[in-house]
């Protein structure tokens, strides 16, 4: 399965996914006594590509990207190129690079990755994403 990116940027995308712990943020703000976390997170995203709007809580985007991530880490691949797991990946990292993972909610052990990130990375990875979706842009 292709990602159409290269693979130190996929390694970029995948250290923000798992820099912030989306289980632990579901179990403590979602909190849903007859339900898994996991089919919480499902619905939350769900409801994201569903409605093709980010929730306006930074830790909601944040653990959505989280779960995307973690469902196709157990596969061992990121999403197929032009899925629309695909396009959920690029859009949520564009919309959350920037943004401060918060502490409280920082993965103990994955954080490191992120943070530690070579300087540009994520730069470097948001300008690579814009270019797979502009040349997506010109195939018919």
């Amino acid at each position: 399965m292709s990602s159409m990116l290269s693979s130190g940027i996929e390694q970029t995308i995948i250290n923000l996914a798992h820099s912030f712990d989306g289980y632990a943020y579901a179990k403590q703000v979602w909190y849903n006594p007859d339900q898994e976390v996991y089919t919480t997170l499902n619905e939350r995203l769900a409801q994201v590509q569903e409605s093709g709007k980010f929730f306006v809580r930074v830790e909601d985007n944040l653990a959505v990207n989280f779960y995307l991530h973690r469902t196709f880490h157990h596969w061992g691949w990121l999403p197929e190129a032009h899925s629309s797991h695909w396009y959920d990946m690029l859009f949520l990292y564009l919309h959350l690079y920037r943004t401060p993972v918060p502490e409280a909610h920082r993965h103990p052990e994955l954080y490191a990755k992120w943070q530690n990130r070579p300087k540009g990375s994520a730069e470097a990875a948001a300008a690579e994403i814009r270019q797979v979706l502009r040349r997506g842009q010109l195939v018919s």
